[in-house]
């Protein structure tokens, strides 16, 4: 007897096989009819599907005879899954590799055996659909076919089985999420599909909801405002769509949720939807607002008045004062300033990211908006030894608010004159953006530095809130607000901001904007 050589890929096949779920899974109906046919159509008193593991192979259905599996180094399989085609014994009593294999030398009498092997969706050899027989022969034409057909059935029975896995696996991952994760119809737009936390937190059964649309959830959306959430994505213009809206719980308690929504592109396209419960959010949001109001009252006034002394102090009006008094008086007016810068800049940024800016977009004249930053920021760079320079600007109106545009211009200036050498130069310019957006015509808005450049791995967190990259030099400080201020000012008045850096060579921010549009 010869033990079967293992398989090239016998990996790659093996877990394949594993990945169908289906090893030592009871007997079906379905795969005992095949193996039924397989005997009756070639006449033969025995046939079974065999799976190939790494030790056995197992039976799935077996006709003729009772057994569940047996070693693998005394399988006729173990052989046929090395080839893509029919494997067919005449005879194993003259077949080197089977001439005393158990099956031949016990009760079974096994003398004729063919086997077709059975492939994965990907190529991987299974296992096999047999027929064997107590005496020699070989199988007809007409049988030989059909063998080949049953085993096309057996291949598609096993990828049913497999996505039948998948599908399971991915439900019970649905269900163990805390999130509400739901499907529906994209032309009914009925519910398909809703995990458990979906359904325990409306309090319904899959049944019932499949009655159900997003509308007869949410009491604040109707047909009209649910199709505009659905437009961008129907349209292909967004593949995510965000939304906050009203959930009603069963009972009628009414709760603030936050919708994901996007198309899944399976063979029936549907909508899919992630929703999460934002009442602790909501609630963070309103003890921010409370806490913005405290604070804008009772530090940011007294702060002013402090600062309004030390400054009577330092500038002689309230007489001559020691020498070392004027210095610590100095000291003190200077850590005032940027306590109030501090505090200032905190509370603009808290009000941008709650929403609670007011932009008022205008048309304004780009040309004039840099001059003017220009302007601004020329002490500042001159107290640095830097030199402040106009580029080229595109003969444009943009639409932005002044104030918020002029802070954020300010800060990127600010940023690049203390990062920039001595008597380097700070570049300020503007140009057309031909491409990046698709919803009009735009403009770039840019601050060329060649300072030292922003470190790789600061990068990720330039924008967020207190970060500073890492710097002893006391020409720099700052509060790590700036950078997370202008992006949020960016974006509130419908922009971009980004940039590109090069360590020891310089660093652009650009400020994308859109463009006035004429009638």
């Amino acid at each position: 007897m010869q033990t079967p050589p293992l398989p090239a890929n016998e990996a790659a096949r093996l877990s394949s096989l594993a990945d169908h779920y289906i090893l030592d899974t009871p007997s079906e109906p379905v795969f005992d009819a095949v193996t039924t046919l397989a005997a009756k159509i070639c006449n033969t008193p025995y046939a079974f599907i065999a799976l190939i593991d790494s030790r056995r192979q197992w039976f799935k259905s077996t006709y003729g005879m009772d057994l569940q599996m047996s070693p693998r180094e005394e399988s006729f399989c173990g052989h046929a899954i090395l080839s893509e085609e029919l494997m067919e014994v005449p005879d194993a009593t003259k077949d080197p590799r089977f001439h005393d294999n158990p099956f031949v030398e016990s009760d079974f009498h096994a003398r004729f055996y063919a086997g077709k092997p059975l492939h994965s969706a990907d190529g991987q050899a299974l296992g096999t659909l047999c027929v064997m027989d107590r005496k020699p022969r070989q199988l007809e034409q007409e049988q030989t076919e059909a063998i080949d057909a049953l085993a096309q059935l057996v291949e598609t029975l096993l990828q049913t089985r497999r996505q039948e896995a998948k599908f399971a696996w991915l439900g019970s991952v649905l269900d163990a999420m805390s999130e509400e994760v739901a499907l529906f119809d994209m032309d009914s737009l009925r519910y398909v599909y809703a995990n458990t936390s979906a359904l325990e937190e409306i309090g319904t059964d899959l049944n019932t909801l499949k009655e159900s649309t997003p509308i007869d959830m949410m009491p604040e959306l109707d047909q009209e405002a649910l199709e505009s959430l659905l437009r961008p994505l129907r349209n292909g213009e967004k593949d995510i769509v965000i939304s906050e809206q009203m959930r009603r719980r069963k009972g009628g308690l009414l709760y603030p949720v936050e919708i994901r929504l996007q198309i899944i592109k399976t063979g029936v396209p549907v909508f899919a939807s992630v929703v999460r419960d934002i009442s602790e959010r909501k609630a963070i949001e309103r003890a921010q607002r409370e806490l913005i109001s405290t604070v804008s009252h009772e530090l940011r006034t007294p702060l002013g008045s402090i600062d309004g002394a030390l400054s009577v102090i330092t500038s002689g009006m309230a007489g001559p004062v020691p020498e070392p008094v004027a210095e610590m008086a100095s000291l003190a007016q200077r850590n005032s300033q940027r306590l109030v810068r501090l505090v200032t800049e905190f509370l603009d940024l808290e009000k941008a990211e709650l929403g609670r800016v007011d932009f008022k977009l205008q048309p304004l004249d780009l040309a004039e908006v840099l001059n003017e930053a220009l302007e601004t920021n020329q002490g500042f760079a001159h107290k640095h030894g830097v030199r402040l320079e106009p580029g080229e600007v595109a003969p444009v109106a943009v639409l932005a608010d002044p104030d918020r545009l002029q802070q954020v211009l300010t800060n990127l200036l600010s940023n690049a004159i203390k990062f920039s050498p001595e008597d380097e130069a700070v570049r300020l310019e503007a140009h057309y953006l031909e491409e990046g957006h698709d919803d009009g015509e735009w403009v770039r808005i840019s601050v060329i530095d060649r300072g030292p450049g922003i470190p790789e791995e600061f990068r990720p967190y330039l924008f967020e809130k207190f970060s500073q990259a890492q710097s002893n030099d006391s020409k720099r400080p700052g509060t790590g607000l700036g950078l997370a201020l202008v992006k949020a000012y960016s974006e509130g008045m419908g922009g971009q901001v980004h940039f590109t850096s090069k360590e020891q060579v310089g660093t652009t921010f650009h400020v994308d904007l859109p463009i006035e549009r004429k009638g």
